[in-house]
């Protein structure tokens, strides 16, 4: 693999121009955890290094961030947490890139966000470091500004393709607010979509959780959502896989096939 690979590369399909009227220059990528389920495929690879068109996904998302106007990336790493480190400084990203550990791999994905509080700006995106898109879709999230009582929009998909919906996180919406969001809510019309615009409100939020319940980031939304701060913007046409399991991995690499040979074919 190229050193190089990031700093001289865009992003392998930008097909839509989306205006945007809020300048986000920040990402926030989770990257913690174990990947269990595509261990067992018997690969000894972290999750954020696995490969989908050749490059690891963690790249894949900072290719993202970078076309959707970020100029810095808080990287929250666990799991073999120097090795994927290592990689990602390899890589040469064509933004600034900050690590941030959540020392325990196992802890629901909220404390990995909490973790790069100190580093996040007032305003900022969340990118799930395995969900892979076949377009840059960060910028649908900011194509208005945040109302007076808004802390943050999710990115979420009315038409799913390939998911397991029992493991999804499912939406309910009235108007363009979340009204519910949770992996056993009905009923439901839409899934998220695993990114997010968020203020500094996302982390009080996290410390106000129930402490019944595990303290994901969709514990924190919850607490958002209690209060009718969390909007909805759909992803439309774009295609996303959730790479969890070796058969989404295959899924991710049938997807990132495609939309090159688009791009070629129009090129």
């Amino acid at each position: 693999m190229s050193r190089h690979i990031l700093r001289d590369q865009q992003p392998a399909i930008v097909r839509i121009k989306i205006l945007t009227v809020l300048p986000v220059t920040q990402t926030v990528i989770l990257a913690a955890g174990r990947g269990s389920r595509l261990e067992s495929a018997g690969v000894d690879v972290p999750k954020p290094l696995m490969t989908v068109g050749g490059i690891p996904l963690v790249a894949h998302a900072l290719l993202h961030a970078r076309a959707s106007g970020c100029d810095e990336a808080i990287i929250v790493v666990g799991h073999q947490a120097a090795r994927v480190r290592t990689a990602v400084e390899a890589l040469m990203p064509p933004l600034r890139v900050r690590f941030v550990e959540n020392a325990d791999a196992a802890a629901p994905n909220g404390v990995s966000l909490l973790a790069a509080e100190p580093l996040a700006r007032p305003l900022f995106f969340l990118q799930m470091v395995d969900h892979l898109f076949g377009d840059v879709a960060l910028p649908r999230l900011v194509t208005s500004p945040l109302a007076a009582n808004e802390a943050g929009r999710v990115l979420v998909d009315r038409a799913p393709r390939d998911l397991d919906l029992d493991d999804a996180t499912r939406v309910r919406r009235a108007n363009d607010r979340v009204t519910a969001i949770g992996k056993g809510i009905e009923p439901w019309d839409a899934i998220d979509a695993g990114c997010f615009v968020l203020t500094a409100a996302v982390f009080d939020a996290l410390r106000h959780a129930p402490a019944s319940e595990p303290r994901t980031v969709s514990s924190g939304m919850r607490h958002l959502v209690a209060r009718g701060a969390l909007g909805a913007i759909e992803v439309e046409d774009t295609e996303w896989v959730d790479v969890d399991t070796p058969a989404d991995l295959a899924l991710a690499e049938s997807l990132i096939q495609r939309m090159l040979k688009l791009q070629n074919a129009g090129s």
